[in-house]
């Protein structure tokens, strides 16, 4: 993109010129949607919260089990 050595400096408007290229490459590449219309939910189309028996179906019986009898830390970082 340059003809500069590696350890060469850019100036100010060098950088800045880069930085643009790069944003605007990264642009073709991100699936942006952005809404016509943000509408917040209401409180009737909040879902209730799931009862044990539905999070045993979608997480399965061994699952479940395991992690309400696991004694250790469930930090996914630690």
């Amino acid at each position: 993109m340059f003809d500069k050595p590696e350890n060469a400096r850019l100036t100010k408007e060098e950088s800045e010129k880069y930085g643009r290229d790069i944003n605007a490459r990264s642009a073709q590449y991100e699936n942006v949607e952005i809404e016509s219309e943000k509408v917040a939910l209401t409180v009737d189309q909040v879902p209730p919260p799931l009862t044990e028996e539905e999070i045993r179906q979608r997480v399965g019986e061994q699952n479940f089990k395991n992690m309400n009898d696991d004694k250790t830390s469930s930090s996914i970082n630690s």
